[in-house]
């Protein structure tokens, strides 16, 4: 992703797509934009409030921007044809490619492995027990905030079961409703203005591919819109990165924290946290020299298959689990 950010900031600045002879100055980009990602995840309070704070920013911009041109620019009819795909079956491309296709399960919309995650959020928000488990603090302007190494389970009274089942009510709402319903309408208006605008046919594999929106929309319908999508483009790849980020180096922390490794090395979450983020930025400084940002994405598609069915088996047991200890406890 970082590569794919920097393509479109240097579209921006060099008002043309990148090329060949721009590979130099695209990784010296995309140095930056992973050096700019550290920074943010270095300040905010605690994590998840920086993040959540830069996140509506960019989800703002980003609906508005979309929606604008697909209702002033992009014909009914075309919208017709492209919500029809999403009730359509059985049509298999013959030259689809099977790592790619793998790649879009594990990794659509920042969810699939990302959606792993999403308890440790919800820690960090402190909603229901994360309010007594801690959480983990930022390297600066962060409150110390010491993190339970197991979770809480709350005692089976009637007003906790109450508050129980109105947290599930905000569950259902926030992953159905605005996750679920944000992703079909986010897909919709990306895919339903592409297709309307960039030729069938154009490969959009290389580093340019955040960039080919703005050329076709500045060529095709206003040239003002090169800026306009060049930075909605990078609002949403930048974000996404942003996001996989932390989604990575929180799940590696808690894996690590809860076996107890940083604590018996007397350590504490926020350095462990800290830590494997100057690591794994440097490791990625490096195997951004490896290839094109396709098939980096397509590695990252083939590691993060595997990790998505073992993790959501994994969560299915620990919330059946879970809901069953309620339910025994309620009938005794």
């Amino acid at each position: 992703l970082p590569i794919y950010v920097s393509g479109v900031v240097f579209a921006a600045f060099a008002g043309r797509l990148p090329a060949a002879p721009d590979t130099s100055t695209l990784a010296w980009v995309t140095y930056g934009v992973m050096a700019v990602t550290t920074a943010i995840l270095l300040v905010g309070g605690t994590i998840e409030r920086m993040l959540e704070r830069a996140a509506w920013v960019m989800i703002t911009f980003i609906f508005l921007f979309l929606t604008l041109a697909n209702v002033i620019f992009v014909p009914f009819s075309h919208w017709v044809q492209t919500a029809s795909g999403f009730v359509q079956f059985g049509h298999w491309p013959a030259s689809v490619d099977m790592v790619l296709l793998a790649t879009l399960a594990a990794t659509a919309g920042s969810g699939g492995v990302g959606n792993i995650a999403i308890s440790n959020w919800v820690r960090d928000k402190g909603y229901g027990m994360g309010a007594t488990t801690g959480a983990i603090p930022s390297a600066f302007g962060g409150r110390k905030i010491q993190l339970s190494a197991v979770g809480n389970v709350f005692d089976i009274t009637p007003e906790n079961l109450r508050r129980w089942h109105l947290w599930c009510k905000y569950v259902y709402i926030d992953q159905v409703v605005l996750w679920a319903g944000g992703c079909f309408v986010g897909m919709f208006l990306n895919v339903n203005l592409a297709t309307a605008i960039v030729p069938p046919g154009e490969n959009l594999a290389d580093v340019a591919a955040g960039a080919f929106q703005a050329k076709y929309m500045a060529e095709q319908l206003w040239s003002g819109f090169w800026f306009l999508a060049l930075l909605n483009g990078f609002w949403i790849l930048f974000s996404t990165h942003l996001g996989n980020t932390d989604t990575l180096i929180r799940l590696v922390t808690d894996i690590l924290w809860s076996a107890g490794i940083s604590r018996r090395a007397n350590s504490n979450v926020g350095r462990l946290y800290y830590s494997l983020l100057a690591g794994f930025t440097v490791w990625g400084a490096i195997t951004v020299q490896w290839g094109s940002a396709m098939t980096l994405f397509k590695v990252l598609g083939v590691v993060a298959g595997p990790v998505l069915a073992l993790g959501a088996v994994q969560l299915l047991i620990v919330n059946r689990s879970e809901e069953r200890r309620v339910g025994k406890e309620c009938r005794s």
